[in-house]
Parts: structure tokens; C-alpha cells; sequence
């Protein structure tokens, strides 16, 4: 095989920039055939990024001898059902994330991917980016010694979509697994679990201060790497901006950098004072560069860092941090 054709499940707004051209320039890739559950939806967006085929319903995309593998794009409520139809296939299945609405969910598809035999990757995209890929050279290099601990900090104000009608899918936990926390927090975890090691205990809080919406707006907690590297953290999205930072403290060293700003520059202090280091523009296509180590995996030419074990590791994290389990 020298190419990988995809089919994609769901054609909302990730899809449009940051995810589905990807596929159609990442090398040995192509996007051959989209659907969604609202088929004009499927044909407008086959028809605007110059897709072959366009359908109806999911398993008649899964059924086409011309899809090597599958990226679901769809809200978290349905990636069980769709893991799982892709799965029975033996075609390889990309998955947005959170994996499943809860961790248990999240188990339960990695377990059945591993029961039929094919692949399962989840789409914490950073793991690819240049930026974080600097951060995990620093640490891994031990450039400032051995890593002491790490603190994260998230916050934002309450989205105006999000104050009406119960707010968007993001915050309905029925439909997104929990609130903002799940859908954002969720990659400051996942790169924790990609540059320091998983992470082992986590215990934390959950709350609802501001009424607005029926998921969590604000979670707070500790956690411990299995290297024994402790941790905490602070998610606060009921407040008056948008800004994040997680400081990794090394023996020599403390670097500080944006996990939802992926061009802001990396910060690292020293005794000698701060120093700012530029990183690289980041792609059109964010999720092209993560899509591309899939595509190496598939072919035998490289191995992709987000996988479907990795962000089940992130979800328990998150179960355990609101303290669902």
C-alpha cells in the first residue's frame, strides 16, 4: 500500500481548517469520501474541498472498499458507536477527542479495538506541533536536569453562545463528556502525559460556580506522574479572559509556555534571568502534522504518539480530577 485513502464521520467546524484538508496534503494521504447525520451537509462539504464521495449514513462509508481507515470527527456522544462500527470493519480509526463521554467508555473502545486487531488513535494533535515538540526535546535531553514539578493554570471567559439555551454542545456533559474542562483542559493533561509520563494518581474537585451552564466551569486538583513527579492544577472558565500557562519546574530551570496559544514563544527562567524563545509558525492545517505520523504508522514508516491508549490515559485523568471515579 502506498497511499492512505480516509473516510471521514462528521463535516462540522473542526473539520473545515484544522483537521480534514490535512488529509489531502499530508503525504500518502487522501480524503476520499465524507458523511454526516445531515446528508446536505456531507454533499456541500464533499462538493467545497473537491471530495469524490459523499454519504448518507455512516456504514455505507465504513462498507466502501475504496476507505482504507476512518477519522470520526463527530461530538463525543457518538465515538463509541462509530470506534466501534469502524472496528468491526478491521479498518484503522482516528478519533477526535475526548475518546468517550466518560473513561470507562474510553476503555471499552480501546478494548475492542485491541479485540479486533486494528489501530486506534486519538487526536491530542499538539503531540506533533514543533512547539511542544522543543519542550519535550529540553526535558528529555535533561538541557536543566531532572523535572521537580509542574503546575498548570487555565482560564477563560464564559463564551456568549454559551449563555444561552443551556449553552453549546462543549458544555452539555450528556453530549461532550463534561464542560469546558474536557474539551480544553484536556490537552494541558495529554501533554503532561506526553512529556513527563503518565500520569498515575489524581484526585481533585469539580464545581459549578457560576450557574451559567449544567457542566463544571471550574476544577482543581493534584496529580503524580509515574516517575513520581507531582502536580496541580487549575481550570477556571467563568471568568474575565482567556489565558493559560503551565510551568514545568526542572533543577536548573522553569519553562513556561501556552497550551491553547500554540504560537506563543517559550518561556524558560533561569538564574541568569528570563529568556524567550521564538517557536515556529504553526501549520495551516494544525492537525496535518499528527495526521502525517498516523499516515507513517499505517505505511510502516514511523509511529504515531497519540494513540487510543494514551488518550484513555488523559480521560481516567480527567474522570478522576472532577472526581467521577
Amino acid at each position: 500500500m502506498q497511499q492512505i485513502r480516509w473516510g471521514m464521520i462528521g463535516c462540522g467546524s473542526v473539520t473545515e481548517v484544522k483537521s480534514g484538508p490535512g488529509f489531502q496534503k499530508a503525504e500518502g494521504s487522501t480524503l476520499v469520501a465524507v458523511t454526516s447525520r445531515t446528508p446536505q451537509k456531507a454533499r456541500d462539504y464533499a462538493m467545497r474541498h473537491g471530495i469524490a464521495k459523499w454519504y448518507d449514513n455512516a456504514q455505507d462509508l465504513i462498507d466502501d472498499d475504496e476507505v482504507d481507515a476512518v477519522y470520526i470527527a463527530t461530538h463525543p456522544d457518538s465515538h463509541a458507536t462509530y470506534t466501534m462500527m469502524v472496528a468491526k470493519s478491521g479498518k484503522p480509526v482516528y478519533c477526535e477527542k475526548p475518546l468517550g463521554i466518560t473513561s470507562y467508555q474510553s476503555k471499552e473502545m480501546v478494548d475492542f479495538c485491541k479485540q479486533k486487531g486494528v489501530p486506534l488513535f486519538s487526536a491530542y494533535y499538539r503531540r506533533a506541533l514543533p512547539k511542544y515538540l522543543m519542550i519535550k526535546d529540553m526535558i528529555d535531553s535533561k538541557q536543566y536536569g531532572d523535572v521537580r514539578a509542574v503546575h498548570v493554570f487555565m482560564q477563560q471567559a464564559i463564551k456568549e453562545e454559551d449563555k444561552q439555551n443551556g449553552g453549546t454542545w462543549r458544555v452539555r456533559p450528556e453530549v461532550s463528556g463534561g464542560g469546558k474542562f474536557h474539551d480544553v483542559g484536556s490537552h494541558a493533561l495529554d501533554l503532561i502525559d506526553w512529556l513527563l509520563g503518565p500520569i498515575s494518581e489524581a484526585y481533585g474537585e469539580a464545581m459549578n460556580q457560576s450557574k451559567v451552564y449544567s457542566a463544571d466551569d471550574l476544577v482543581y486538583g493534584h496529580f503524580k506522574t509515574e516517575q513520581g513527579i507531582p502536580g496541580t492544577g487549575l481550570w477556571c472558565f467563568n471568568t474575565f479572559k482567556d489565558e493559560d500557562t503551565t510551568h514545568i519546574y526542572l533543577e536548573q530551570a522553569r519553562i513556561s509556555y501556552s497550551v491553547l496559544d500554540i504560537s506563543q514563544p517559550i518561556t524558560i527562567a533561569t538564574e541568569k534571568g528570563v529568556q524567550t524563545i521564538a517557536v515556529p509558525e504553526p501549520p495551516q492545517h494544525v492537525a496535518q502534522p499528527l495526521i502525517q505520523t498516523i499516515v507513517d504508522q499505517l505505511l510502516g514508516k514511523g509511529t504515531c504518539p497519540s494513540t487510543g491508549e494514551s488518550g484513555m490515559r488523559t480521560d481516567f485523568v480527567l474522570d478522576r480530577l472532577i472526581g467521577r471515579v
